[in-house]
């Protein structure tokens, strides 16, 4: 794990607080089939945008239930600005869950409003509602019912819901689930927009595009146990920049040709897939060639810049999506050793 003085300080943002946003310690909460999360040790400061990041079943979501005062841990400790109560702590949180039960009768204003209301001053409310509809592209449809929106809509209700009142710590569970890119890139602008505003932002998500875009800081979980805790520049440091050809082909007895390519770094095949890592884009025609040889060998080819999934990959052997990955080429699988160690 990366300590804390390594982790890379943002430029342009607010500064941190002496005092922690949020602080868990030891935090478990475990079910009886063994699933859950902890004991998992983690803080978020002023202004960070942190990303929780491990396959279905690793623990994201009862650990932001737990951190949203939705649950209760049953070891460990949690504070938030340095509070141990979870009702106190509530009106400084806005929470998304990844599923959507809003009433459909309510108008989109309606409905905002009633949360906002919740926590924030009858003569700010409306003003609050208003800018969080027009963050999220909703403004336009702010009087019509939510049983007419679609599921991307209601997705980006939500998001608004959960920020309008302008929360210092936001706990937004799988955010970019159901929106289309313009919400996303909404979704991003707002996140930073509130890291310039000094107010901490965490999301469980397995996207591995918005997380990079999006957060400065990412935990890997796994079977409820913290992995590392990295900025994703250091942690695609350590996957490498090189570009990954995946070749399905009927031919294996060009593997050795394929190996022989200048700008080819590693050739790994597994489960009928064959990942060829390249150090010089150039090198492609060429393994396109080789791979398809005179007969029309090749079935099909997929070019693929190394993420955040691959780092997990690397220090797992298993994708995000859980699945054992034994096809890492040997050259990123020697690299997975020392970041390991750190």
């Amino acid at each position: 794990m990366l300590a804390p003085s390594q982790r890379e300080t943002r430029t342009g943002s607010a500064s941190l607080s002496v005092r922690p946003v949020m602080e868990a310690v030891d935090v478990e909460r475990r079910f009886r089939n063994g699933r859950g999360v902890g004991p998992v040790t983690i803080s978020v400061q002023s202004g960070e945008r942190v990303a929780l990041m491990g396959p279905n079943g690793a623990g994201k979501t009862t650990l932001l239930d737990v951190l949203a005062t939705a649950a209760r841990p049953r070891a460990g400790s949690v504070r938030w600005y340095g509070m141990t109560s979870p009702r106190k702590a509530r009106r400084l949180i806005g929470t998304a869950a990844d599923v959507v039960t809003e009433d459909g009768a309510l108008t989109a204003r309606q409905s905002t409003y009633f949360w906002c209301r919740q926590w924030m001053p009858h003569d700010l409310t409306g003003g609050l509602v208003d800018e969080a509809l027009r963050q999220f592209g909703l403004a336009g449809v702010a009087d019509d019912p939510v049983a007419s929106f679609s599921f991307g809509m209601r997705r980006r209700l939500a998001l608004g819901q959960a920020l309008v009142h302008r929360p210092r710590l936001a706990l937004l569970d799988e955010p970019t689930a159901g929106l289309d890119p313009d919400g996303v890139t909404a979704l991003t602008r707002v996140m930073k927009e509130r890291t310039r505003q000094g107010r901490a932002t965490i999301v469980a998500s397995n996207d591995c595009e918005f997380v990079a875009a999006a957060c400065d800081r990412v935990v890997f979980l796994d079977a409820g146990v913290l992995l590392t805790d990295a900025t994703p520049k250091a942690l695609l440091a350590h996957v490498g920049s090189a570009r990954v050809v995946e070749l399905e082909m009927n031919d294996r007895s060009r593997l050795r040709e394929l190996r022989r390519i200048p700008g080819v770094a590693a050739v790994v095949e597994s489960s009928g897939l064959v990942t060829v890592e390249m150090r010089d884009e150039r090198a492609l025609p060429a393994i396109v060639s080789a791979a398809d040889g005179d007969g029309g060998g090749l079935v099909s080819l997929r070019l693929h810049t190394p993420d955040l999934a691959d780092a997990f990959r690397v220090l797992t052997g298993r994708g995000l999506d859980g699945e054992a990955s034994p096809s890492v080429p040997p050259a990123r699988a020697a690299r997975t050793s020392r970041f390991a160690r750190r």
